[in-house]
């Protein structure tokens, strides 16, 4: 797992992505020195499945 500035993140967005992609890493962005996004690959299955979970809006 590595970690990464929000700069970082800004300036290196395509190349940081295309790097989880196909190497599978997580990467922790940080801000201020804080940890505050988790990126990582997922599957489109998983999305699926979240997205089954999630309450239904009211009308």
């Amino acid at each position: 797992m590595r970690f990464i500035t929000v700069t970082e993140l800004k300036q290196r967005a395509t190349q940081i992505v295309s790097q989880i992609q196909e190497g599978g890493e997580e990467m922790v962005i940080t801000k201020n020195g804080k940890p505050v996004v988790l990126m990582r690959l997922v599957d489109e299955r998983e999305i699926v499945l979240m997205a089954s979970l999630e309450p239904k809006a009211v009308k």
